[in-house]
C-alpha cells in the first residue's frame, strides 16, 4: 500500500528526535547525530516518492554492498520509528482539518 507522507517541519522533527533520544530511549545507529542523518533521509525519501511501497521506501535506505546485518537491523529500525511519527502527524493533520470544516 503506498504511503502519503504528511509536509513535515524538519526542525520540529529534530527537536522531537532529540527529546526521543534523551527521555524515551537512545535512537539506533550510532548516537542522535548518526541516526538524524538517517532520519532526514527517509524525510527525503517519503516527501520524493509518496508512492512507494514500505518495503520499497525502506529499500531507499537500506544500500551499499558493505551493508552488515546489524546496521541494516538499525537502519530498518529507524525507519520504522519514522513511520510510524509520519503516520501520527498525518492523522493529526487530518484530524485539525476536520475540526476547522464547517
Amino acid at each position: 500500500m503506498p504511503f502519503a507522507a504528511p509536509t513535515v517541519d524538519l526542525e520540529a522533527e529534530y527537536q522531537f528526535w532529540q527529546v526521543y533520544d534523551r527521555v524515551v530511549r537512545p535512537l539506533p545507529g550510532g548516537g542522535f547525530r548518526l541516526a538524524w542523518l538517517v532520519l532526514q533521509t527517509v524525510y527525503r525519501a517519503r516527501a520524493r516518492y509518496p508512492g512507494d511501497t514500505h518495503k520499497l521506501a525502506l529499500s531507499r535506505v537500506l544500500f551499499g554492498a558493505n551493508m552488515t546485518a546489524d546496521r541494516a537491523a538499525e537502519l530498518e529500525e529507524l525507519y520504522g520509528l519514522v513511520s510510524r511519527r509520519l503516520a501520527a502527524v498525518a492523522v493529526r493533520g487530518q484530524d485539525s482539518l476536520r475540526r476547522l470544516a464547517p
